[in-house]
């Protein structure tokens, strides 16, 4: 039987592994009709976002569905989801505006300034990412004849011209399915400009995060189904105890890990710092262990000179090298690793042997949600919970940047988040035992695990599909 994800108005239910169809989710109208367009949406999209991207995205646009269908201003004017680009950015702004609880306000350029209020901002960032991807995807798919009421149709060409002109070596822009741009009027043309036709102010939009405590255990199941060797279980683990990014955890040398004396910290760069050593990352006693297992066993091997850590610090001492320039994790080819290869060879692998759509940046969103419980769940009042958070995001460097470390110290106490984390770590232990003991129960079969969705985006070729044949006679 199907699961029912919400019971009320328009509704999603989830694929069970038995179904004939290959798509993730069947959507339901408020009379229980099958909600093809929608339907085709979830499958369609799976293939340019996450899995659970694509849930967070119907919570969000369902209720715009209803409100066409109820609100009587709505219905009086004929409103419709796949009426022309100005009725539905008509009724895209009543909805903002009348149940988002935003202020909506015309920009001098043509495109709407979306300003939230009482509704906290990811909620309206997630609605407007979601429906501009929608309308993206009923475009292609030949359900929708206009041009995409999402998107600003004069940005979207000054763009095109940008992406000729600017240089390769540009700094990264806002991608624009996140509907959220800095300020339009900031005359830094090296900032993007979302080619959004509703642009939500303030700051970035936050990437989902994960709150499933089995998460870090069905990823090491999936690279011992792989042959993970010592050192991706090591980057494994710094990922899941840090909460830092892959680039960050490649990037680490052994002057990093000798700077904070060989035990469970180490020196690191973050996002915008050029390199510079501006934090410091914590991890678990079991995961120093693992370390110190791989860079005297596995990594001696590959290692230019055969050195252990003993021999890297008794020839730092005598001058003869710079802990800063060797890496702690080498590649086959006697490499620094670097966050593509990880991704390509060893955490996509892993995730698709046990069935798990994720990237590894959401090892990232999961330490910082458990941190958040565990915060709450730890602290007496909520000045003490207020505290710890604000110690978290110095800890994390979400505010600091780049800039310097007296800033960064005069907020961050760090014998308090070591509090957290060794709480954090001891989850992780438990999690990862109770994982061990239920076995393989819940692992797919190879040939599940090696089945691909096949891309598909074009009109013809949705039509011809079997899967619409079987949509069309179940919905009609």
């Amino acid at each position: 039987m199907l699961q029912a994800m919400t019971v009320k108005a328009y509704r999603f239910v989830t694929r069970p592994s038995d179904a004939r169809h290959g798509h993730p989710m069947l959507v339901f109208d408020r009379q229980d009709r099958l909600h093809v367009p929608l339907t085709i949406f979830t499958k369609e999209a799976g293939f340019r976002v996450l899995a659970a991207t694509v849930r967070n995205y119907l919570y969000a646009i369902l209720p715009f569905f209803q409100f066409l269908e109820l609100d009587e201003w709505q219905v009086r004017a004929g409103r419709r989801w796949d009426g022309p680009s100005e009725q539905v950015r008509i009724a895209v702004t009543d909805y903002l505006t009348q149940r988002l609880q935003c202020k909506v306000r015309e920009h001098r350029l043509g495109f709407q300034r979306v300003f939230h209020t009482r509704i906290k901002r990811d909620t309206i960032g997630v609605f407007l990412s979601g429906l501009k991807l929608f309308y993206r995807v009923m475009s292609q798919a030949g359900f929708y004849g206009y041009n995409n009421p999402l998107v600003d149709s004069t940005r979207s060409a000054i763009t095109d011209v940008e992406e000729i002109l600017n240089e390769e070596d540009e700094p990264p822009r806002i991608p624009a399915i996140s509907g959220v741009v800095e300020s339009p009027d900031e005359p830094d043309r090296r900032r993007r400009l979302s080619d959004s036709y509703f642009k939500l102010e303030g700051e970035q939009w936050v990437p989902q995060v994960i709150d499933d405590e089995s998460f870090p255990a069905r990823v090491h199941a999936g690279g011992r189904l792989i042959g993970w060797r010592l050192r991706e279980q090591v980057v494994i683990c710094l990922l899941f105890d840090t909460g830092a990014r892959i680039s960050e955890v490649v990037g680490l040398t052994l002057g990093d890990w000798h700077q904070r004396g060989l035990c469970q910290e180490v020196t690191a760069f973050s996002k915008g710092s050029h390199g510079r050593r501006v934090k410091f990352l914590r991890f678990s006693k079991v995961t120093q262990v693992l370390l110190r297992r791989y860079f005297n066993g596995e990594r001696k091997r590959l290692d230019p000179h055969g050195y252990t850590l003993k021999n890297y610090t008794q020839a730092a001492k005598r001058g003869g090298c710079n802990l800063y320039e060797v890496p702690l994790f080498l590649t086959t080819q006697r490499t620094a690793l670097t966050p593509k290869t990880f991704r390509d060879l060893y955490w996509n692998p892993a995730c698709a042997a046990v069935g798990l759509v994720a990237d590894v940046h959401q090892t990232r969103h999961w330490f910082v949600t458990r941190m958040v419980r565990l915060i709450h769940e730890g602290s007496s009042d909520e000045a003490q919970v207020k505290r710890k958070l604000r110690e978290l995001i110095e800890y994390m460097k979400w505010r600091s940047g780049w800039e310097t470390l007296e800033a960064y110290d005069h907020f961050y106490d760090p014998h308090r988040v070591v509090e957290s984390q060794d709480k954090l770590h001891a989850l992780l232990a438990e999690g990862m035992r109770l994982h061990s003991k239920r076995g393989k129960q819940h692992t797919p079969t190879e040939s599940q695990a090696s089945e691909a969705p096949r891309r598909s985006t074009d009109a013809a070729l949705i039509f011809n599909d079997p899967e619409f044949d079987f949509l069309r006679q179940l919905g009609g």
